[in-house]
């Protein structure tokens, strides 16, 4: 009896809270995974790790342009009598993303030391498993089977964990190459599952003309794509070359910490947006003050976290064995970093109500730049401090930048509402 209340309690349930919790496992996993990593393996092997990640981002982000930000577009312009076609030549493209990419990472890895390439035959499970399940999470999401992908997500995230407490109890060395499979290897079955929950078989039924669908999106989001991964990692990739596993370790082990904040970030962005919107197209010289109310909202939400951190950067830091005070200077100016996310984030929201995305997509240009033009400068003088420090300029720029963009558009907008008068 009371199995089967629990059941329909769950299928009333809103879709959203669906999606909501597959969000959480999948964004707790990762979480969980960088934690364990740099406990179980050091700060080396999790620098090299988050190398690896990298990559995968990179190619994550690729696959986003091409594939699963305009899958759901055309997902929902498809008659549901072509959706079957369509989930075929979406498995064709999917397909064909994952042979070249595997080939770009197998090409440049051919020019990496022989110790660092032994890794690769891992991560390339890794990559094709990875990419393959976030486009079948995500047609599952537009189909609207949210507990499909709940379920997906579960079984890929329990595996993993499941794999990190053994290696945690059992206190032996982890090499990279294992972790890379643990993580590939229980990613599988969710894949399949997913699969299965699709209905998905190879075939090319009219691939072209969804080919192009895709493409007439997907040209313009490419660059964009790239432009956010490069903003975020450019200074990453010179800290990697320019320092040591272990300073690259300590500055993707920070962005785990202060990404628990991103999770709060993108609940404000759902709520704020919509309301941001009525606003500023109706209610322009109200758009002003509704903006810095939401920017000191932020800021005296997120005081108590980033003082906590900043105040237990230090424990923190000796607990996951990196002790050194240079290694908690880095989690502190994180803390700043965040400070000036906060001031920025209200501009950020506000640069994508205007018609014209060109301001969002020009500020990332400028940010890259500005990252770097730093680089070699900061990471010598500063060194893993100063690639925080770099982020932290780039967001100064990017937030004076959508500052101006969004002045300009209100003072047109104000120039028409007028003579209407």
């Amino acid at each position: 009896m009371l199995a089967h209340r629990l059941r329909r309690s769950a299928a009333a349930l809103p879709a959203r809270y669906w999606v909501v919790a597959g969000q959480a496992v999948v964004s707790g996993t990762s979480f969980l995974t960088n934690i364990f990593i740099a406990r179980l393996c050091g700060l080396s092997t999790f620098g090299a790790y988050s190398a690896w990640q990298m990559v995968l981002l990179l190619a994550l982000s690729v696959q986003g342009a091409l594939i699963t930000q305009p899958m759901q577009i055309v997902h929902g312009e498809t008659l549901p009598a072509r959706r079957p076609a369509y989930r075929q030549a979406l498995l064709a493209m999917q397909l064909a993303f994952s042979l070249v990419a595997v080939a770009a990472v197998a090409g440049g890895a051919a020019l990496l030391p022989r110790g660092v390439a032994g890794a690769l035959p891992a991560f390339l499970v890794c990559l094709v498993a990875g990419c393959g399940q976030d486009t079948a999470r995500k047609l599952l999401l537009a189909e609207g089977r949210v507990r499909a992908a709940l379920v997906s997500d579960g079984l890929s995230a329990g595996g993993q964990v499941l794999v990190l407490l053994y290696w945690a109890l059992g206190r032996s060395p982890v090499a990279l190459p294992a972790v890379l499979w643990a993580i590939g290897l229980t990613t599988v079955p969710a894949l399949l599952l997913s699969g299965r929950a699709l209905g998905l078989t190879l075939r090319f039924a009219e691939l072209r003309s969804f080919a192009g669908a895709h493409w007439r999106r997907a040209r313009w989001l490419l660059p964009t794509a790239l432009l956010q991964w490069a903003s975020s990692n450019a200074l990453l990739v010179f800290a990697g070359f320019l320092g040591s596993a272990a300073m690259l370790g300590i500055l993707r082990l920070a962005q785990t910490l202060m990404g628990v904040l991103n999770v709060g970030l993108q609940a404000v962005e759902n709520y704020a947006l919509p309301r941001l919107s009525h606003t500023f197209h109706r209610q322009p010289h109200l758009f002003a003050a509704q903006r810095a109310r939401l920017g000191r909202t932020l800021l005296l939400v997120g005081a108590l976290p980033l003082a906590l951190l900043f105040a237990l950067a230090g424990p923190i830091v000796g607990w996951l064995q990196a002790g050194r005070v240079a290694h908690s200077n880095v989690l502190r100016w994180c803390c700043l970093l965040y400070v000036v996310i906060l001031l920025v984030y209200p501009l950020r929201l506000s640069v994508r109500l205007l018609a014209n995305a060109r301001p969002y997509f020009e500020g990332y240009v400028l940010s890259v730049a500005v990252s770097f033009g730093l680089a070699r400068w900061l990471i010598g003088q500063w060194q893993a401090s100063g690639v925080v420090l770099g982020w932290v300029v780039a967001q100064a720029v990017l937030g004076v930048y959508w500052a101006l963009a969004v002045r300009r558009a209100q003072v047109k907008s104000l120039e028409t509402i007028i003579p209407a008068l």
